[in-house]
């Protein structure tokens, strides 16, 4: 892909003894490609320079730009398409590097029914020969549908519509769902595959759901933090899954899930968190499954195992399967089920088929 710079004659206007200079630049695309550049530049005292500090690592510093414009407009098209724009306050054109370095920047990515994700931060990057866009400082990107995400860095690849953030980079993000949830989440890294709306959390993933006290009778209040080291997120289907690094030594290969009176771990969970008014189990937890009171003062569940549990948002229970097993100071019950009442503590065991009594038993160190 090819571009020419062209430069239109410039305007030389001297007002008061102050020399301006005005630059109108047009890129000329080469014919595999639609790009449109628009400019409206405000007249500028002297030649405008590139030379406040940076946190882009890579421009060519100590150099001075062969244009620099003030309120800058860009827009990609690509098919007669558009992709993105971008508005700076500043931009500067390196003419070898083909490179452009924009200031107090907000950009536009549009999807094929275009709509509107907006991010703005301090500064921009992009190559004229690449489609790739970098967004440095202060980034806040806004979806249109009200989800947020916070980082310093961020890389938008348009012919993917693909958003990534290195792990070397930590993100936040937050949105409102349906039927009063918020959830909130932070990590090392983000990969958002836009256009199948895949969230993927690459490292140190945590993950707040909080359910809303305005919710009717069938939905509880409640929050609910998950902890992993992975998390894949399904914005179309509101369901998040949470794995471990199988890396990990066994015994700190757990995904943690803490809630204002239960702790539960487990090798993996998923969780949906779409509107709580249609969902039954909102929480599942798969895997050497270990589920403990975290009131001490409680006199109803000390802690209990099994291969998988499920909450129930509406009735506000825990199901326990796979081999359960129900630990009560020196009391052990196995069964077929274990289904544990959380708002008043009651423990019902279908077809128990074991009791004993001995010592007090502990689940051991729980360690991340």
């Amino acid at each position: 892909m090819a571009f020419k710079f062209t430069t239109i004659r410039p305007l030389i206007l001297v007002t008061l003894s102050v020399l301006i200079l005005l630059e109108i630049v047009v890129l000329t695309p080469s014919p595999m490609e639609d790009v449109k550049l628009q400019t409206a530049s405000t007249p500028v005292a002297g030649i405008l320079e590139d030379n406040e500090p940076s946190s882009i690592p890579d421009l060519p510093h100590r150099k001075v730009a062969e244009y620099g414009v003030s309120s800058f407009k860009y827009v990609s098209v690509q098919n007669g398409e558009k992709q993105w724009k971008l508005d700076a306050e500043k931009a500067f054109m390196y003419n070898p590097e083909k490179l452009v370095h924009g200031r107090s920047i907000k950009a536009y990515l549009f999807d094929s029914d275009q709509k509107t994700t907006v991010i703005t931060g301090s500064e921009a990057k992009y190559f004229m020969n690449q489609k790739d866009l970098e967004i440095f400082g202060n980034v806040h990107t806004l979806f249109p549908d009200g989800f947020e995400i916070w980082s310093s860095y961020l890389r938008y690849r348009p012919n993917t519509r693909h958003i990534t953030v290195p792990t070397s980079y930590p993100v936040r993000g937050a949105g409102s769902q349906s039927g009063g949830q918020t959830l909130e989440f932070s990590s090392l890294g983000l990969d958002y595959q836009m256009n199948v709306g895949q969230v993927l959390l690459p490292k140190n993933a945590h993950v707040t759901l909080l359910r809303s006290a305005t919710l009717d009778a069938q939905g509880v209040p409640n929050r609910t933090l998950i902890e992993s080291d992975q998390c894949m997120m399904n914005r179309l289907t509101q369901f998040a899954f949470f794995t471990m690094d199988p890396s990990r030594p066994s015994s700190t290969r757990f995904v943690h899930i803490t809630q204002p009176t239960l702790f539960t771990r487990a090798r993996r969970a998923d969780l949906n968190y779409g509107d709580f008014t249609n969902v039954l189990k909102y929480l599942v937890a798969y895997d050497e499954v270990l589920i403990k009171e975290s009131d001490p003062d409680s006199t109803s569940l000390k802690y209990a195992t099994g291969g998988m549990a499920e909450f129930d948002t509406r009735n506000d229970t825990v199901t326990l399967t796979q081999f359960p097993q129900v630990y009560q100071d020196e009391d052990t019950v196995t069964g077929d089920i274990v289904l544990f009442h959380r708002d008043t503590g009651v423990i019902e065991i279908e077809q128990s088929n074991g009791y004993s009594q001995g010592q007090e038993r502990s689940p051991g160190p729980i360690a991340h």
